[in-house]
């Protein structure tokens, strides 16, 4: 075998064990998200790693009576999806570049940028970039049932559509339905 041959052959072995790697995490997601109160600390090491390993556009890793944190995952030409809610959002954004678009008023967005929404606005962030557009947001209070996983912007839109995308009932006393745009 040539010298070529070795490093062709050390190259791809090395790439497989690369993608089982990736498999394993990305199919076994080592977080699981609380499901009661919680009642102490919680600390998420390295959060952009954290988020850059979900390839799920949206999932809820810890839910609290007053906020609550989520990972995103937008592939490269999605959006959020154009949406107002009765709670604040602060989005962190890790990688990839997005459209900010709040009450009709664009900026362009990307890593170490922090956007917030106030509750009323409306919003939307569409992914602008060529690669997957990855961040992380607080909800204050809760905005999802606190152990949502949505693969796609479709998944979710029919899951809240359907009711079935509500926030624990012990974080939804702060929601105020009556806010105006």
């Amino acid at each position: 075998m040539s010298r070529a041959s070795i490093r062709l052959s050390t190259t791809l072995l090395s790439q497989q064990r690369r993608n089982k790697v990736i498999h394993r995490t990305i199919m076994s997601f080592p977080f699981k998200p609380n499901t009661e109160p919680p009642k102490d600390m919680t600390v998420f090491r390295n959060l952009v790693k954290v988020a850059s390993d979900s390839d799920k556009f949206r999932r809820v890793l810890w839910t609290g009576r007053n906020s609550q944190l989520v990972i995103m995952t937008i592939p490269v030409g999605g959006e959020i999806g154009e949406e107002i809610h009765t709670v604040d959002q602060h989005l962190t954004f890790h990688s990839g570049s997005a459209d900010a678009i709040v009450n009709d008023k664009t900026e362009r967005v990307g890593p170490g940028d922090i956007v917030i929404v106030p509750a009323g606005a409306k919003h939307n962030f569409t992914n602008k970039g060529q690669t997957p557009l990855i961040l992380s947001t607080v909800y204050a209070p809760a905005e999802h049932k606190a152990d949502t996983v949505h693969s796609s912007l479709e998944e979710g839109e029919r899951l809240e559509d359907e009711g079935k995308d509500e926030p624990p009932k012990w974080a939804q006393d702060l929601h105020q339905k009556d806010i105006g745009t």
